[in-house]
């Protein structure tokens, strides 16, 4: 299995699930969007981009979870990957 698999790409959506909700919508210049203002973190996933797209976005997403919630300003910013955060 790559990360230009469909299969990829569901099989890092169903680990995800298990620490935030995943949702997949139609987002404008972004592949994906890391809501950490809410209780329960929210990831959405762009439904129009090619799984490879969204596989390197939630691999991404993993990153910022090893940080932390207290340390997710440290994340490294990238291209297409929009982090929502409520912190200054």
């Amino acid at each position: 299995m790559t990360t230009r698999s469909s299969a990829a790409a569901l099989a890092l959506v169903e680990g995800l699930s298990s620490m935030l909700t995943v949702t997949y919508t139609p987002l404008i210049g972004n592949v994906a969007q890391l809501d950490t203002t809410t209780a329960v973190w929210l990831l959405e996933l762009d439904s129009g981009s090619p799984p490879e797209d969204q596989c390197w976005a939630m691999i991404d997403v993993l990153l910022v979870l090893s940080l932390g919630p207290q340390r997710a300003e440290f994340a490294r910013a990238r291209p297409r990957l929009r982090l929502v955060s409520s912190q200054p």
